[in-house]
């Protein structure tokens, strides 16, 4: 009798090797990288220049940029350590638009030293991308400024979290729908130094939205 166990042991361990193998489990979302698309809207600009500038008075900077979760009370530069082409640490999928252009990654090249030899308007390179957040992970502070030429093609979104907070845009004459004899600007000042201006109004505002890496660039 304990001969026939014994074979019967060794018949079902061959099966058993012979058998299909055990399914790798199923992934789920929780063993997905988890990223953050973090989304910006504006206030409404207030103060423009040019005869004919691109933007009206419903005209605000808004955009998104996608990464891995900021975690709170944390201020993360994106461009550190240096500000270098290819700029490997800034996210790879991003755009922000003042409403008479979009800035995203294909919109970026390396840094030059005399910007006013950049022809191709739609051409930027990135000076700042950095971000601080809450004790609840929200962004409330932040400093992002793209340049093209730097004395007259610039876009810039900046709040320090407390008495300071700017968007302003300017683009050269003849580009983005821009009439003036040296460029067209608009702004939305957030708060001041001094007496508030009347044109000073409450800051732009951050909101986030958690996927995963499988939902790709939003």
């Amino acid at each position: 009798m304990l001969q026939i166990r014994l074979g019967l042991a060794v018949v079902l361990a061959m099966l058993t090797a012979c058998g299909p193998s055990e399914a790798p489990p199923e992934s789920t979302p929780e063993s997905q990288s988890k990223l953050v698309k973090y989304s910006y809207t504006g206030a409404k600009m207030t103060v423009f220049t040019g005869a004919v500038p691109p933007w009206t008075t419903e005209s605000r900077m808004s955009g998104y940029f996608i990464a891995a979760e900021i975690p709170p009370m944390t201020t993360v530069d994106y461009l550190d350590p240096d500000i270098h082409w290819p700029f490997p640490n800034l996210p790879e999928t991003f755009a922000f638009t003042d409403g008479a252009r979009t800035i995203a990654r294909e919109n970026l090249e390396d840094v030059i030293k005399d910007t006013a030899l950049r022809l191709d308007p739609n051409m930027h390179e990135v000076r700042t991308f950095n971000f601080t957040t809450d004790i609840d992970g929200n962004i409330v502070a932040w400093d992002i400024l793209f340049v093209h030429d730097v004395r007259g093609n610039t876009f810039l979104s900046a709040h320090n979290g407390g008495i300071y907070g700017q968007d302003l845009t300017e683009v050269d004459a003849t580009h983005f729908g821009c009439v003036a004899s040296l460029k067209c600007t608009a702004n939305a000042n957030y708060t001041s130094q001094g007496p508030v201006l009347p044109d000073t109004q409450a800051a732009g505002t951050w909101t986030k939205e958690i996927m995963t890496a499988a939902d790709g660039d939003g």
